[in-house]
């Protein structure tokens, strides 16, 4: 159940559109292990579904307002120009390793934690190094990491291809739980859609009834979607998922009341969420490459995984010199992973997300303070080469901004996803996914999935038994160039 009219109208379709390692989540944290499940399997994902994707690694950057330096000799500085001099050319693993671990512990202990979070393969990189592998950042940056293992893909097709993966894996259990009873089913349950879309619980009128271990979900259509919005429709299920979001512990909060009120077995009863969801906006501003530097797209480009190990920009297809091929996100801190500057896969230029919190949990609007922030963050980190794309449209900062938006993401109290199983009630919460959700969602799937099997394997083991093989494989999105076409021969705006 979706409650806006949309599938990827909330957080999950207002991403980034980068994959990340999980560096900047805390060691041992569940975030970080279903990071590392997630990424071990997204290109065969995005494979399977054509989703485009471009493992290109990123950039963690220094810059000088990161950093406050003991000012240096005259001599000092000498010796460091020498040692940029003697350093041209030379492999980044070699010797200007040593003296950026020297000069920058910052990017050192970015380095350490790429390490043991599994990025073996991370490096250190020097500003020469940099502009080398990077020619549209701006001269001013120290340093950077460089994290190869980091993958941009499209925001709103992967979160697509999972409904539409799931959608599909669903009827077809369907039908193989017809095979298995040896009976049609009716033709309200063959016109069911798996996705509904316009439609909210409401927990408050639900209950669970610990006999059968079966949950009456009560649910009504939301506004916006046609038809009375009191109409209700009470679905049984054998578990509820509580995947809502910025909504998650509201949700829990009102299955709890329920439950307390209805069923006389304590341990049966839900308990109250054991944590609080705090809306922390991200805003993001994207601009088009200048003008002179767009390159024409072909299917085979866009659908193209390159090669991570590839530094040089030049040899990348579909990829302008005048904007990054990787994302330049700055050092993290322990409160975000900070402003990221980045090309989509298909030669934009995406400054954001910001990091602010608030109290609204739906107040999606576009800041125009925060836009004009982002746009100075932009010309800072890109230099020149931005300035050149702004000049190029009637010569204003913004001139070529060509769409912004915003996401509102679930932070908690904690650095920790919180998914909590409630097994005697069939419940699981999963909450406080924060901007790492795209990243770890197949993990987060998976781990989900593991911790409810106890509950619900009995009735359905053979069933999964006898048909576990038909499930895999479903059916691939079309590429970008006929959904583009469809889009039109349909009049979708």
């Amino acid at each position: 159940l979706e409650r806006n009219p949309h599938i990827c109208d909330g957080a999950s379709g207002r991403n980034s559109g980068v994959l990340c390692t999980g560096v900047d989540a805390p060691m041992g944290s569940l975030e970080r292990a279903l990071i590392r499940d997630s990424i071990s399997r997204v290109r065969e994902f995005c494979g399977a579904m054509n989703v485009p994707m471009r493992e290109c690694g990123s950039l963690v950057c220094l810059w000088p307002w990161d950093v406050v330096e003991k000012k240096k000799t005259e001599t000092e500085e000498e010796e460091d120009e020498k040692k940029l001099e003697d350093d041209e050319g030379e492999d980044p693993t070699t010797n200007d390793n040593e003296s950026l671990w020297k000069q920058n512990d910052k990017l050192k202990e970015v380095l350490h934690e790429s390490h043991i979070a599994g990025d073996t393969h991370a490096v250190l990189l020097s500003p020469s190094q940099l502009s080398r592998m990077e020619p549209a950042l701006s001269s001013e940056c120290r340093g950077a990491v460089h994290i190869p293992g980091e993958t941009v893909v499209d925001p709103w097709l992967f979160p697509l291809a999972l409904a539409v993966s799931s959608r599909e894996m669903a009827r077809r259990r369907s039908k193989l739980r017809e095979n298995c009873a040896q009976q049609s089913p009716s033709q309200e349950e063959e016109d069911e859609d798996v996705i509904r879309t316009g439609w909210e619980v409401v927990m408050e009128s639900s209950h669970f009834d610990e006999g059968e271990g079966v949950w009456h979900v009560v649910t009504r259509r939301t506004n916006g979607n046609d038809g009375d919005e009191n109409d209700t429709v009470t679905i049984k299920a054998k578990c509820i998922i509580n995947v809502a979001g910025i909504h998650s512990d509201l949700v829990q909060q009102s299955a709890s009341s329920a439950s307390s009120s209805t069923l006389a077995n304590n341990k049966c009863k839900l308990p109250p969420p054991t944590f609080e969801a705090r809306p922390r906006r991200g805003q993001y501003v994207i601009f088009a490459a200048p003008k002179e530097t767009i390159l024409q797209s072909n299917t085979a480009s866009q659908q193209q995984t390159f090669n991570n190990n590839n530094n040089n920009p030049a040899s990348w297809p579909h990829v302008p010199n005048t904007i990054p091929t990787r994302p330049i996100q700055p050092v993290p801190s322990q409160f975000t992973k900070g402003i990221f500057v980045y090309s989509t896969l298909y030669d934009q230029i995406v400054v954001g997300p910001t990091a602010q919190d608030q109290m609204s949990r739906n107040d999606d609007a576009v800041d125009s303070n925060v836009r004009k922030t982002l746009m100075e963050h932009a010309l800072r980190i890109l230099g020149p080469s931005f300035h050149a794309a702004a000049d190029a449209n009637n010569n204003e900062v913004g001139g070529n901004m060509v769409g912004e938006y915003v996401g509102i993401r679930p932070g908690t109290s904690s650095r920790d996803y919180q998914i909590h199983l409630h097994p005697y009630s069939n419940f699981i919460t999963v909450g406080g996914i924060r901007s790492t959700g795209l990243t770890a969602s197949l993990g987060i799937g998976r781990h989900v999935v593991q911790c409810l099997l106890p509950s619900i394997v009995a009735a359905s083991s053979s069933l999964a038994a006898s048909g576990s093989s038909s499930l895999h494989s479903p059916s691939p999105l079309p590429t970008v160039k006929e959904m583009v076409d469809q889009f039109h021969q349909r009049n979708d705006g």
